[in-house]
């Protein structure tokens, strides 16, 4: 029996998928075969030079520059999404603005929140369709509160809301939805925070029960698990990429 996972004629969303995280979960979703679609509203020859290096990896990856702030915006994308492929089976609702961005309260529910529930609910009729899976990023720091910005862990937690909201409303259509809190992940915008990868390392490290921090990969693994037939009964879960530190590293 062999347990390989293969995405081969699949179709995947990932927002804020143009860098960092996503860029990652959409690269390793095109190595198992899906057609990826990028989605970002920010800088678009990054985007572009994110697709370029998907489409060495996987099929036919597309780019669709989309404010998932606006739903009319998203509309319009999910419509696009209907037209070029006719069909949607993952979506990974990632799109964030994060801490010490100085985005207002209200933009980081926007896009934080909102974002997520307006891709989520336009893109329902597909999902249904094809019986998809819903992945949304959310973030360890809701769970224990390890964060100084407010407006962060709380947008988080609304999207960790939003999943277990729609993981009950969508289950009777076959739509799983589950949830991935990572905590410290090596990123350029973590690093531009701290101001090297060492910085990042050193103030972390002795703090993860695993003996290290987290990359994006370690992320893009288990949503790649949770898209796969491996994980057909899980749904409303929320499976945390944080190296021990959520259940068993409070004291360190």
């Amino acid at each position: 029996m062999s347990y390989e996972i293969d995405l081969s004629n699949q179709v995947a969303l990932i927002t804020g998928s143009g860098k960092g995280i996503g860029a990652e979960i959409a690269s390793v979703l095109a190595s198992a075969g899906a057609t990826v679609i990028i989605n970002d509203i920010m800088d678009e020859e990054m985007c572009i030079e994110t697709l370029n290096n998907i489409s060495q990896i996987g099929p036919n990856p597309y780019y669709i520059k989309c404010d998932i702030s606006n739903e009319d915006d998203v509309k319009s994308m999910i419509e696009t999404v209907k037209e070029k492929f006719g069909r949607l089976d993952i979506i990974v609702n990632n799109a964030v603005i994060s801490v010490n961005s100085g985005a207002s309260y209200d933009k980081m529910f926007a896009v934080n929140v909102k974002g997520a529930a307006y891709v989520t609910e336009n893109s329902y009729t597909l999902l249904k369709e094809s019986k998809g899976k819903i992945v949304n990023i959310v973030s360890a720091s809701v769970f224990m509160g390890r964060t100084e910005s407010k407006e962060y862990v709380s947008t988080k937690a609304g999207v960790y809301g939003l999943s277990m909201f729609y993981a009950k409303h969508y289950a009777k259509d076959g739509i799983r939805v589950n949830a991935v809190a990572p905590a410290v992940v090596v990123t350029d915008l973590m690093i531009k925070r701290y101001g090297s990868k060492e910085a990042i390392l050193e103030h972390y490290t002795d703090k993860m029960p695993l003996g290290r921090v987290g990359y994006p990969k370690d992320t893009a693994n288990v949503v790649l698990f949770l898209v796969s037939h491996m994980s057909d009964m899980l749904t409303g879960e929320v499976l945390f990429v944080d190296g021990g530190r959520m259940h068993i590293g409070h004291n360190i």
